[in-house]
């Protein structure tokens, strides 16, 4: 089973990357993760952050208002290494991907909603790999020149975990990303969703890569 710290680190970190991905935020870092998990940029996302040496974040300015936004974070983990228990760990990650959300818009439209992902990573290993994929939509508010006006923001997110190979006594054994873009529109300024998001996704999680 998962330890209650791994645990505990999973909700926080979640909670960090959350509220802040559209800020930039240093994403998690740890020293002896074994992949290098990262992303093909969407067209005209630019690159702006980078982490274990590739790139995990970029975003777009479509106009004032409307923003595109992907990111890819990691986590890690000690569970029993069986495809059983791999399968547990991930929707265990979608569940606290939820509540996360949950616990920052409480009071807003929130819709999540999940399901098992066919995406295999590219350089994944071969076995006891295990993706899902996640949407969430929620309307909030967000300061524009001064004033306060509704946002809509939807996101779709590819999470992958896998079983480190050979991994040492005492080490994790386990390792997990998550890849998020969002499309976050201001309905008053007379802005709809990026009509591309859907294709943009599904070329995004394709070129996913370990």
């Amino acid at each position: 089973m998962c330890t209650r710290g791994t645990l505990h680190l999973l909700s926080l970190a979640l909670l960090t990357v959350v509220a802040s991905t559209s800020t930039g935020i240093a994403r998690n870092f740890f020293p002896d993760f074994t992949k290098a998990p990262t992303f093909a940029p969407p067209e005209n996302c630019i690159p702006n952050e980078r982490t274990y040496g590739v790139i995990s974040r970029c975003a777009r300015t479509i106009e004032p208002g409307h923003s595109f936004t992907v990111y890819i974070d990691t986590v890690v983990g000690f569970f029993r290494t069986d495809a059983r228990s791999i399968e547990i760990f991930v929707s265990d990650h979608v569940a606290e991907i939820k509540t996360a959300w949950e616990r920052l818009y409480p009071r807003n439209d929130l819709a999540f909603s999940s399901r098992d992902s066919s995406v295999t990573p590219a350089n994944a290993p071969a076995q006891w790999t295990r993706c899902k994929e996640y949407s969430i939509s929620v309307e909030t508010e967000k300061a524009i020149s001064g004033q306060r006006v509704p946002v809509v923001q939807r996101t779709e997110g590819l999470t992958c975990a896998w079983s480190v190979e050979g991994a040492a006594a005492g080490k994790h054994n386990i390792e997990l990303f998550w890849l998020e873009a969002s499309d976050e529109h201001t309905p008053s300024l007379g802005q709809t969703p990026l009509d591309s998001f859907n294709a943009v996704v599904r070329e995004l999680f394709a070129s996913a890569r370990l």
